[in-house]
């Protein structure tokens, strides 16, 4: 099995720009997100990636054909290794013959991953995966869990969005402001990106990053305090992105990385350091301003 030589959602970006040209538009922001979103030929596709880990793509359910022309080249991406998975994804509000159809690659734990979708735990918006295909050769049934297999998973969960993993001053995180908190998420975010950039350039040795993990969806699910509307933590979920989220998240990220200047981003911090007021920094209007529809309800974005 070769590896894949795109990393991150960037170059898949750039990859896919390259070998559709104008017929491919998308979303400079969703690259940020983990994955690439817009549409190919008029025909919606959204992605998330982890490079030599997992891709997962879903279209309308209009629009399956674009699923075919993009499988060759996600396969090869993915190291050319087939998909584990296909299936209709039935999101919560939508009606059964609008569900998405949906591709799956998962490198790292394969029988793990089929294991979540069989059992209606892949994901946690109360979605509903119909027309489910093995890609294995292996049957559905295969992978349906036992009930005392059930019964030891939820007695020994560590829950997403509620076990604070490498968080080492939990009162401290509880605490955060909204900025602050926005600033602790980014950071913790852009520490997991570069560990895994640089695991798959061979920087640096394998490590684990699942306490990392823990710690990032906790403090993501802290953004529930300022009104954030995100699904409930529930046993071997992630918490998924929502518009609520993408927007928040955007509203701030725009603001200090691309809207203040280098100087005023100094004073920025200058005043922070010395508890001084940073009012005068804040980004204008309300984060809510940024919410949209989407095309296609967010999936969970980055699976760990």
């Amino acid at each position: 099995m070769g590896k894949t030589t795109v990393y991150n959602s960037w170059q898949l970006e750039e990859l896919l720009e390259e070998k559709y040209g104008e017929r491919l538009v998308t979303d400079s922001f969703a690259s940020l997100m983990g994955g690439v979103e817009g549409s190919l030929d008029s025909k919606p596709i959204k992605i998330t990636f982890i490079g030599n880990e997992y891709l997962l793509i879903s279209t309308s359910s209009k629009t399956r054909d674009v699923l075919d022309e993009l499988l060759p080249v996600l396969k090869e991406v993915m190291g050319d290794t087939q998909p584990i998975c296909s299936y209709d994804l039935q999101s919560s509000g939508l009606e059964e013959d609008d569900a998405m159809p949906t591709i799956e690659w998962d490198v790292v734990a394969p029988e793990d991953r089929i294991k979540e979708i069989v059992n209606g735990r892949a994901f946690s918006d109360g979605a509903k995966i119909l027309n489910l295909k093995l890609y294995n050769g292996k049957s559905v049934s295969d992978y349906l869990e036992s009930e005392q297999e059930k019964e030891d998973r939820i007695k020994n969960a560590r829950i997403y969005g509620i076990d604070p993993g490498s968080i080492s001053n939990v009162e401290k995180i509880n605490n955060l402001s909204e900025v602050d908190l926005y600033f602790a998420i980014d950071a913790m975010g852009a520490h997991i990106w570069r560990c895994k950039h640089d695991m798959a350039h061979g920087r640096i040795p394998e490590i684990d990053l699942t306490e990392e993990q823990y710690a990032l969806e906790y403090m993501v699910y802290q953004t529930t305090r300022f009104g954030v509307e995100l699904p409930a933590p529930e046993i071997d979920k992630h918490i998924t992105a929502t518009p609520s989220y993408n927007a928040w998240y955007k509203f701030y990220s725009n603001h200090f990385k691309y809207t203040l200047t280098d100087e005023q981003w100094k004073a920025f911090q200058r005043a922070q350091e010395s508890g001084q007021d940073t009012s005068a920094f804040m980004p204008s209007g309300h984060w809510t301003d940024l919410i949209e529809k989407p095309v296609i309800k967010s999936l969970h974005n980055e699976k760990h």
